[in-house]
């Protein structure tokens, strides 16, 4: 099954953006946070919450997906997420040979 991995896209997990990236590499979503304890709320990792974002990742994951909050901390070494970035940034350089440009391409602080 696919996962989403949520996380805080600030160093210490601050005020800063927090992104929702599928295990494919696509960004799903973002939302501004003042701190990382809100990203699983505010991106839907907690069940029941923002059915509005799940809406977009049952788009893009028709066959179901697993949510999963990635703490600031474990940014840099997560397995999953480390293989969800290069897969985004395959993603933005397949783009820009196409001559378009990529939807976001994420840089981690």
């Amino acid at each position: 099954m696919n996962k989403i991995y949520c996380f805080s896209n600030v160093v210490g997990g601050g005020d800063g953006i927090a992104y929702a990236i599928g295990d494919d590499g696509t960004v799903l979503g973002s939302h501004w946070c003042s701190h990382e304890s809100y990203v699983p709320h505010d991106l839907g990792v907690v069940e029941g919450s923002r059915p509005d974002r799940h809406e977009t990742y049952k788009e893009h994951f028709p066959n179901g997906y697993q949510m999963e909050f990635v703490p600031a901390s474990q940014v840099e070494t997560h397995e999953g997420l480390k293989e969800a970035f290069r897969l985004n940034q395959l993603q933005g350089e397949k783009a820009k040979s196409k001559g378009s440009h990529p939807s976001v391409e994420i840089e981690v602080d």
